[in-house]
């Protein structure tokens, strides 16, 4: 379809799902036969699409490829809000919650192993609270290197605890709220997050006098102190208003160190060592030698060498560039999307999705910080 490919998924609730070829997003078309509802098309967006294009740039990227197909018209069937915590929440318990109606009965799974609290959900369809580990869910999923990388960007530590503390909302609930379409949930979110905090509340039991702790005086306790710093915490506007992949935040790059350079020469030396061969001075100078010949026969190799990115369309791969090239490549790659031009918007996503990887692989900062 327009040129890119899906997967075919499967069908169920009467649509046929087929996944973007990069995992972007995930789109369902109906079967008139078995599904009489008046949407002939539904679209998720998926987790790729969103920490890499951003909500705003995905969400015209896909209306580039629907444009035939589509009216503009995008009503809102479901919405999940988030906010990621930097702490081990496992201390949290279903005891600490209430729900905006008292006479609402709230449905609680909690899931712990023998050490702490995973997850935890409060409340049914159509408003539910999940609040779950991270990190714990990230070990076994190909979204693993993904959101690690999003969480290094927004300062987050990956060797410690994460938390993600998300609300889901479906059609009936958001209606409430006047909330009909895509733009109507991007211009309410920040506003309907913090209804959210108040709808499932985390109280503080310390606050009850009466030991019982009864629901009727759990609903006069005061708010938590964590309810109320996520309140003021949360903002959707910078995530929001990413306009294309090249304007991200700059990226903390992996630098790699003295001591791991010695660790690694440690263990070539060992398996040298292993199969007979003597580390001595000589053993270091013959490689010291033979490092400055390579190093200087490369340089020679690119005097001369000019490398002109005049049409991104060339068939250009990030690995055959040395980091300045790559640099270089990058920013003509931000100039083409920036500037209005007959290339296509998506060949230059895909290729700039390589290229941005390769540069992460090399632990490269973003080119656009570099005065070129």
């Amino acid at each position: 379809m327009n040129k890119q490919t899906f997967f075919f998924n499967g069908k169920a609730q009467g649509f046929y799902w087929f996944t973007h070829i990069d995992s972007y997003f995930t789109i369902g078309f109906k079967d008139y036969r078995k599904n009489r509802g008046l949407n002939d098309i539904q679209v998720q967006l998926d987790a790729r699409g969103i920490y890499f294009l951003g909500i705003k740039f995905l969400i015209q990227y896909i209306d580039a490829i629907l444009v035939d197909y589509i009216t503009g018209h995008k009503p809102i069937t479901r919405a999940d809000l988030n906010i990621f915590v930097q702490s081990d929440l496992s201390w949290i318990d279903k005891t600490m919650f209430v729900t905006r109606k008292r006479k609402y009965e709230t449905l609680i799974k909690e899931r712990a192993n023998k050490h702490k609290l995973e997850t935890l959900y409060i409340g049914k369809r159509p408003f539910l609270l999940r609040l779950y580990d991270k990190r714990a869910e990230l070990k076994k999923s190909k979204k693993k290197d993904m959101m690690y990388n999003h969480f290094i960007t927004y300062g987050f530590d990956r060797t410690n605890d994460i938390y993600n503390i998300e609300f889901e909302m479906h059609r009936d609930y958001l209606k409430t709220f006047k909330i009909d379409t895509v733009d109507d949930l991007l211009s309410g979110a920040e506003a309907l997050f913090k209804d959210c905090l108040n709808g499932i509340r985390m109280v503080d039991l310390s606050s009850i006098t009466d030991n019982t702790k009864e629901m009727k005086n759990k609903h006069r306790a005061k708010t938590h102190p964590l309810w109320e710093h996520l309140e003021k915490s949360y903002t959707l506007k910078e995530f929001y208003e990413i306009q294309a992949p090249i304007e991200r935040i700059k990226r903390k790059s992996y630098k790699y160190t003295i001591v791991e350079a010695i660790k690694d020469t440690i263990a070539v030396a060992r398996k040298f060592h292993i199969h007979g061969g003597v580390i001595d001075e000589m053993f270091f100078k013959e490689v010291l030698d033979e490092f400055k010949k390579n190093h200087i026969n490369s340089i020679k190799d690119k005097q001369g060498v000019k490398l002109v990115y005049e049409n991104v369309t060339t068939q250009i791969n990030p690995r055959d560039l040395d980091d300045l090239e790559l640099q270089k490549y990058i920013l003509k790659l931000k100039e083409d999307l920036d500037s209005p031009s007959d290339l296509d918007i998506q060949v230059l996503i895909k290729k700039y999705e390589n290229a941005y990887i390769e540069l992460r692989t090399r632990g490269l900062d973003n080119p656009c910080e570099y005065p070129f």
